[in-house]
């Protein structure tokens, strides 16, 4: 009967299949759109079989991937929590077997007891430190399929607007432009900017590989991040439209000279850049024809930490800002290498754009973000339950997240996540049996 109560009995494994069951009773869309947060019906989730067969590992890496800095560390706090409240009682069971097995031995003995279990408990946590950091490094560096997007509409394009290859100062030293496209191809993107810091060179070894025409495969187009008005920003198109603007290190570029060159009357493709996040909203400067140095657009997803902490903090005034000011909403990956995991998909409205060549849907993307500004695209994104400031939701973050995971479970990832839990259940099961012989095998001969 004591096997039914201890935390590794057969009454977990049921409980665990029953939840992830249940979770089918009231199923939630993994996908919204981030400026209203209503289930989306132009794209669906795409799961590879790959991604399937282990979805018990690679879906909680991918949930990990998408909490903002304040549910990381309430989920890591959490997981102390429970390691050290488990500890806890196994330290006090493991004292009072102790004391019954020592009565009447020196306090000599006594001691080196409680000395030897304190270093057997701090070996215990450190190892379990350690293997929950390399839970998370895995997570970020291991490469494995992805989960990505089907978009229902031909008409409509998935553009990922900011990523970053090994040429950017923070990225990853292996994360070369042909990984950035193998990246984009896998979550199901149709273009990506390349947005290195200060420098065209992911872009200009990954446009080699584009092909002549854009429906063919994910094509990269051009783009750098500056800093200009004393903060990030992203740049689009050619480059011969910003260089004069830029210091002799490509880093800051001059609003004024911008506003000179692209004076009104000017007769030339205008300028096109975005806010980046994290950053103050109060230094947006919009574009308008008397500022053409001015934002084009403004990030509503960000796939960093720091970036969804506050687009999802403060996305109230990201859209009252993007509404007053006549702002594209832009979704970016922000990728630099690390983990394999979309955060957000940019959905532009372009007829035919499969049959233009990668140049040609730039300038288009381009011409549409100018034309229509805030109805110029639908940022579809991975529902993720978020906090709101609460301390409480804070607190509650590892079961709101895990129960709101299984609503959004599809069937294949769900079946997954059953059978994975029968085998290792029964995998433990057949170990507590065979130690259990054991033992009794060892009181007969004794």
């Amino acid at each position: 009967m004591a096997d039914r109560f201890e935390p590794g009995g057969r009454h977990v494994g049921f409980v665990a299949v029953g939840v992830v069951l249940l979770g089918a009773l009231a199923p939630l869309s993994p996908l919204q759109d981030a400026a209203t947060g209503v289930s989306v019906d132009v794209a669906e989730k795409t799961e590879p079989l790959a991604w399937i067969v282990f979805a018990p590992l690679f879906s909680v890496w991918d949930t990990l991937s998408l909490l903002t800095l304040s549910q990381h560390y309430a989920v890591l706090v959490t997981l102390v929590a429970l390691y050290v409240s488990g500890r806890t009682r196994a330290w006090r069971r493991a004292r009072e077997v102790a004391r019954a097995s020592l009565e009447g031995a020196s306090e000599g003995g006594l001691g080196r007891r409680v000395r030897f279990a304190i270093v057997q408990e701090t070996m215990r946590a450190s190892i379990a430190l350690l293997a929950l950091l390399a839970f998370y490094a895995a997570g970020m560096l291991l490469p494995r399929s992805m989960t990505g997007v089907d978009i229902l509409d031909a008409d409509l394009v998935a553009i990922d607007f900011h990523s970053h290859t090994e040429y950017s100062h923070d990225g990853w030293s292996l994360f070369t432009p042909r990984r950035n496209r193998a990246w984009h191809e896998s979550g199901g993107f149709d273009a990506a900017y390349v947005t290195d810091h200060y420098t065209w060179r992911g872009f200009d070894e990954g446009a080699v590989d584009n092909p002549p025409k854009a429906g063919e495969r994910t094509v990269l187009l051009e783009g750098a991040e500056i800093r200009i008005y004393r903060r990030p920003t992203n740049i689009l198109g050619s480059r011969d439209r910003y260089v004069f603007a830029l210091d002799e290190d490509s880093v800051f570029m001059s609003p004024e000279a911008m506003d000179e060159r692209y004076a009104p009357g000017h007769g030339q493709q205008p300028p096109t850049l975005f806010y980046t996040m994290p950053g103050n909203l109060m230094r947006v400067v919009p574009f308008s024809e008397d500022v053409p140095s001015g934002m084009i657009g403004i990030e509503i997803n960000d796939g960093s930490p720091r970036g969804l902490e506050q687009v999802k903090g403060e996305r109230a005034e990201i859209l009252a800002l993007a509404d007053s000011m006549n702002l594209a909403l832009i979704g970016a990956a922000n990728l630099h290498g690390w983990g394999r995991t979309v955060a957000s998909w940019s959905l532009m409205r372009i007829p035919g754009w499969q049959e233009l060549a990668p140049r040609e849907l730039g300038d288009r993307i381009e011409a549409l973000l100018h034309e229509k500004r805030r109805d110029a695209v639908q940022v579809v994104e991975r529902r993720v339950p978020y906090h709101g400031g609460s301390p409480v939701l804070v607190a509650m973050t590892l079961p709101w997240v895990g129960i709101a995971h299984v609503r959004m479970m599809s069937v294949g990832e769900r079946l997954s996540w059953v059978v994975w839990i029968l085998v290792i259940g029964q995998a433990l099961a057949r170990r507590r049996s065979m130690a259990a012989g054991e033992s009794v095998s060892e009181e007969r001969a004794d």
